[in-house]
């Protein structure tokens, strides 16, 4: 009597059921690795204070050119338009502010008679001579409509508007170079970003 038995069907193999654990664990490995990727980018952005200009076009080293646009790391953007010669011999610019970021700015700070000047520290300063000159306040350079510019720079800027302030100035003389700078007022740091060109 023969009592061996033989398997109708072979063993199964355990490779698939290995394989796809192992398919899963590299997809969850995947998913935490950019997970933190994202995450550190928040945190270093974080400790800038995302007030930085994202590089160093528009520094006071490397200033932009009429109508380039200075790019905050936090989504805040600012165009100086190219100088437009007027029939009374003054010139007319712009400054347009496109506000990319999650919250409501206000590009003047507190007060209009402190927005605008010619020197110093105010949210907008346009002033004679080149970046790394040294600032003479007053010299070479009249700004005109003060009062108009400010009451357009003033008012809150709110997520995803844009604002263009008008600007006009009156050089002592032809061909002499202007230089912009502009720090927007914010809850925290900002860098100043420069512009510079000439006026012929």
């Amino acid at each position: 009597m023969d009592t061996d038995s033989t398997p109708t069907s072979p063993p199964t193999s355990g490779n698939p059921r290995w394989a796809t654990g192992c398919g899963i664990a590299m997809l969850v490995l995947t998913a935490l690795a950019v997970l933190g990727a994202v995450a550190l980018g928040k945190f270093e952005k974080s400790l800038t204070g995302y007030g930085h200009l994202e590089d160093l076009s528009g520094s006071v080293a490397e200033p932009l050119r009429p109508g380039a646009t200075a790019h905050y790391d936090d989504g805040l953007t600012i165009t100086v338009s190219p100088p437009h010669r007027e029939p009374d011999n003054t010139y007319s610019f712009t400054i347009t502010y496109d506000n990319g970021t999650d919250k409501e700015l206000r590009p003047g700070g507190k007060s209009p008679d402190t927005s605008f000047d010619t020197s110093g520290s105010a949210p907008i300063v346009v002033r004679a001579g080149k970046t790394l000159d040294p600032d003479i306040p007053g010299y070479g350079l009249t700004l005109l409509d003060r009062d108009g510019s400010a009451s357009v720079l003033m008012p809150l800027l709110g997520e995803d508007q844009k604002r263009t302030v008008p600007v006009r100035v009156k050089p002592d003389k032809e061909g002499s170079f202007v230089t912009v700078e502009v720090t927007p007022m914010s809850a925290g740091y900002r860098e100043t970003a420069y512009w510079q060109f000439n006026l012929s």
